[in-house]
């Protein structure tokens, strides 16, 4: 079974109009059109009636494209023009049908119910079609008219440049609409890329700015691209020193200070407390130097028996210590024996 070239009649006739047009459509481009006019019509001087080979053409393609239940409803018909005007009469009386809910689609279209103009403009084709098989199909003023007072309050802007144009042609309007949809569009796509002020700041950095590859050839200023070049060395003698197992020490191990023992330094620029002079030399069986130093333990004034001092005078200063004062008949502190030991860790002791 070959297919269909158009959409076939429908039981309830609904789309009489588009099949009607699609059949004389369909005829006319074989040169068999007249197999579908009344028979009582003469034909034009010169014209030869048409064969029973053509006519039988005409009445397969009719019956091609209807309603299995009309095929079997006009089985014995084999005129293709009396079942192309039975068909004719029967939808036909359709129009008294079609036309209320036509006029009531387009009392009720407005623009502002679409997502977009070309939904509109199809709805718009869609009712004038069926308006146009009643024989009330609007005029393009009135289309022009329907689509300017329908659109958003929040384009009365637009509107009015639209009404100063003077638009006589419903499709010169519709393009104008659609042209500034697909503008609208690609703003929002543009602004939705990413937010706004996200942009990277430009380097402030003239050198960075002005940078251009190198091919070989010194242009513009060399002193900067010497002195970047200096820069590049210096780190690289800075960063020498790293490696796997490579590294070299800063320091000579074998040259030792004297008095602190560190190798940081020579002995004639030691800095190091005395105190911690003799606790490193008494570490290292050396004999500390004579000289006046201080105590760091807790002993007896020499010359007063309630106070507390070290081996020579400290000038006194303001104490927040709480001072706890002795009985009056404590011993005699005088002829107190203080026993010296050979562990004296930190060398407090003379």
């Amino acid at each position: 079974m070959t297919a269909k070239e158009f959409e076939e009649l429908a039981l309830n006739g609904h789309n009489y109009p588009t099949w009607a047009m699609d059949v004389k459509i369909s005829l006319a481009s074989r040169g068999i059109a007249r197999a579908i006019q009344d028979p009582e019509t003469p034909l034009p001087a010169g014209t030869t009636p048409l064969t029973e080979q053509q006519n039988y053409a005409t009445l397969y393609i009719i019956r091609h494209h209807i309603h299995p239940d009309l095929k079997s409803e006009y089985l014995e018909e084999e005129s293709p023009s009396t079942l192309f005007l039975a068909l004719k009469t029967r939808y036909e009386q359709q129009k008294a049908v079609v036309l209320p809910e036509a006029l009531h689609d387009w009392t009720h279209l407005r623009l502002q119910d679409f997502k977009s103009i070309g939904e509109y403009n199809h709805k718009v084709h869609k009712i004038s079609s069926k308006l146009r098989f009643c024989g009330k199909e609007p005029t393009d003023a009135e289309k022009i008219e329907k689509t300017l007072s329908t659109m958003l309050p929040s384009d009365r802007i637009l509107q009015q440049q639209y009404r100063a144009r003077n638009y006589t042609v419903y499709s010169e309007l519709i393009y104008m609409l659609l042209q500034a949809e697909k503008h609208d569009e690609l703003l929002a796509k543009n602004g939705s890329q990413r937010p706004v002020g996200a942009q990277p700041l430009p380097e402030v950095h003239m050198n960075v700015a002005n940078r251009q590859k190198f091919d070989g050839a010194f242009r513009g200023n060399q002193s900067n691209f010497q002195n970047k070049r200096k820069r590049i060395r210096n780190r690289r003698s800075r960063n020498s020193d790293k490696g796997k197992g490579t590294a070299k020490p800063k320091h000579d191990k074998s040259l030792l200070c004297n008095k602190c023992g560190c190798y940081t330094h020579p002995t004639d620029k030691c800095k190091i407390p005395k105190h911690l002079v003799m606790l490193y030399q008494q570490s290292q069986g050396r004999k500390a130097p004579q000289g006046k130093r201080f105590e760091a333990n807790f002993n007896l004034h020499p010359d007063s028996a309630n106070g507390a001092g070290s081996s020579h005078d400290v000038p006194p200063e303001p104490s927040n210590t709480i001072e706890f004062h002795q009985p009056e008949d404590l011993a005699d502190t005088k002829n107190m024996m203080i026993e010296y030991t050979s562990n004296d860790t930190f060398g407090d002791f003379d």
